[in-house]
């Protein structure tokens, strides 16, 4: 615990998180997809922005609330979905729904989880959004689009941009994978990596190995055990879905359906088109593809498409509550972050996660106050800071 209060920032985090888990998951979660160079232009690509401070403004306290579908939250981002959440914290989607409710945030929980939406809806009911990741099979997408619904959740995020199976070379160096096992021909070398994090290995026994995905067990065959349901998400997912699917989705789903994976700005706009009531743009972490740019580079593009009062979220690269200040300068409504609550709940299980916003939540708020602006409203693109900022004010 005293270690985890120490961490200053995500980056300590981040530190910890990798101390404490095998190499073949911490290495899953920091290079995504290819060479890594995606993940890392995310985080980069908030460095070249930086925005002016305006001074002798009525700054205290600063109000950090953003009210989106009708629900005022505390603060202006919330926790992105992450798959398979188990394979690194036993209790780790229970942990982040907790803290959502508790900072009075959202959590989207994954289409990949290791709880169902029932149990995690049962948590925090009023800040449990579920993400989508359609089968092939349209009758499984209404079921689970029904399971969500019954369990009470109003939003649903449906992720798109995955029209083939991920290819990622982490599996390949490592030998394992987290859908399709272990290639005993590393085992050797798998063991020797168990063995020098034996926190995470005994934890990870005690709880029964590796978790089953709830959230496909409903349509896996009966009685299928982890594997056996990882084997029928091998063959039932991804769907290659198009905009006829999305119309057929809006149709179905009463609540409000957000958009994400979407980084092209003329898909921002049919997405809106399409019924879509708020977009999430994304390039999926770094983990789809290397060659995309950051997600922060296609923030202004897409913001010009966006329908007047209808929200643009953003999810890509944020480690410092600045940075999600500069997400709302280029014109991000509200932000996710995933990568930075998977560092603090796999650091130091719940009180990771709470270090994690607790830090984001002080950056944030210091940041907005030396900014000069009473409240995130006051936030767009005049604070950001170009060669010509001094002369044209």
């Amino acid at each position: 615990m005293n270690r985890i209060l120490e961490a200053l920032n995500v980056e300590d985090l981040r530190l910890l998180a990798e101390r404490r888990l095998p190499s073949f998951l911490f290495q899953y979660v920091e290079t995504g997809h290819g060479d890594g160079s995606g993940v890392a232009r995310n985080v980069e690509g908030f460095a070249k922005h930086l925005m002016l401070a305006r001074c002798l403004q009525k700054v205290v306290p600063p109000d950090t609330s953003r009210t989106i579908f009708g629900h005022r939250y505390d603060l202006p981002f919330g926790i992105s979905a992450v798959g398979a959440m188990g394979m690194f914290h036993p209790s780790a989607d229970r942990y982040l729904a907790e803290v959502a409710r508790d900072f009075n945030i959202p959590f989207i929980l994954s289409g990949m989880s290791t709880m169902s939406i029932d149990d995690i809806a049962h948590i925090a009911p009023d800040h449990v959004w579920y993400q989508l990741y359609a089968p092939r099979d349209f009758a499984i997408t209404k079921q689970m689009m029904a399971q969500a619904r019954n369990a009470g959740v109003d939003v649903l995020v449906v992720s798109v941009d995955y029209p083939v199976p991920n290819h990622s070379e982490i599996p390949l160096r490592t030998g394992v994978s987290l859908t399709g096992g272990i290639n005993w021909r590393k085992g050797p070398a798998i063991a020797v990596d168990l063995l020098r994090h034996p926190g995470w290995l005994a934890k990870f026994l005690a709880n029964g190995g590796v978790p089953a995905m709830e959230s496909w067990k409903p349509y896996a065959p009966p009685g299928s055990n982890a594997a056996g349901i990882s084997k029928f998400i091998g063959g039932a997912w991804p769907a290659n879905l198009v905009w006829t699917d999305i119309e057929k989705i809006r149709a179905l789903w009463p609540g409000k359906l957000v958009i994400k994976g979407l980084l092209d700005p003329s898909d921002v706009a049919q997405a809106y088109e399409t019924g879509a009531d708020a977009v999430t743009l994304s390039n999926h972490g770094g983990n789809k593809l290397d060659i995309l740019p950051a997600s922060v580079d296609c923030l202004a593009g897409a913001k010009h498409m966006v329908p007047d009062a209808a929200p643009l979220f953003f999810d890509g690269g944020i480690r410092r509550g600045s940075d999600i200040l500069k997400a709302a300068a280029l014109g991000a409504d509200f932000c996710f972050l995933g990568r930075a609550f998977l560092y603090g709940v796999s650091a130091s299980g719940k009180a990771g996660a709470e270090r994690v916003a607790t830090i984001l939540r002080n950056e944030l708020s210091y940041a907005q106050a030396m900014l000069g602006c009473a409240d995130l409203q006051s936030v767009d693109q005049r604070l950001l800071f170009t060669a010509s900022s001094v002369h044209t004010r």
